[in-house]
Parts: C-alpha cells; sequence; structure tokens
C-alpha cells in the first residue's frame, strides 16, 4: 500500500536550511511505509557549492520532518538515481547505490534496509 507523497506536501515537510550548518536539503521523493509509521526519503544536499551536491536517503518516523542533517541511510556524490521500496513494513530495500560514500551497516527504528 506504498504511496507517494505529492510534493508539495514533501516541499513543506522536507526542504531544510540549518542555520549551524552550510548545507541544504532539498526532498524530492517520500515513500511511507505500508504501516504508515515510518517514512523513507530521498533528498539532494548541497554543503558550501554545487559541487558539493549529493544523493541521500533518510529513514524515520512519518511524523518527523527532514531537516539540515545528512541521510542516515546512504550518500552517495552526484545526482544518482536512487531508489527505494519496502518489502513490508519492517524492511526497506535501496538499489542504485554503486560508489556510495556512506551505506546504513544497521537497521534504524526497527527497519531493515538492505541494498541491492
Amino acid at each position: 500500500m506504498g504511496r507517494v507523497l505529492p510534493i508539495f506536501v514533501l516541499g513543506a515537510l522536507a526542504t531544510a536550511g540549518c542555520s549551524r550548518s552550510a548545507c541544504v536539503n532539498e526532498a524530492f521523493y517520500g515513500l511511507p511505509s505500508p504501516d504508515g509509521r515510518a517514512i523513507a526519503f530521498i533528498f539532494h544536499r548541497t554543503c558550501a557549492s554545487p559541487a558539493a551536491l549529493t544523493t541521500e536517503v533518510s529513514l524515520m518516523p512519518f511524523q518527523e520532518s527532514l531537516r539540515g542533517d545528512p541521510g542516515n541511510v546512504l550518500s552517495v556524490a552526484g545526482d544518482r538515481a536512487v531508489k527505494v521500496s519496502w518489502h513490508g513494513s519492517t524492511i526497506l530495500w535501496v538499489t542504485g547505490v554503486q560508489g556510495a560514500t556512506y551505506q546504513r551497516p544497521g537497521p534504524i527504528h526497527g527497519i531493515t534496509i538492505e541494498f541491492h
């Protein structure tokens, strides 16, 4: 029962610059878990210059918004075709991770992350 949040809702929930950081996050995709308790965001993070663009994934409780923090699941340099999909409510698949500079090795909020 995965559903995609409309882009204007993502903008309201997930675009943030942090006053203590020179980085800006711009979410372009959010996929809620089938049980509605969690959401996986795919976003671009830009720090200091356009050359520092990364594609990142964060997993968080549905009620939380994406702030200025880096991805807690994945970070990969550049604009990449990263995708996420749910397999039940407790397994998140992440694909398109070639060249990742960061991959979370363990579960987050009781959700297992698998890289394919």
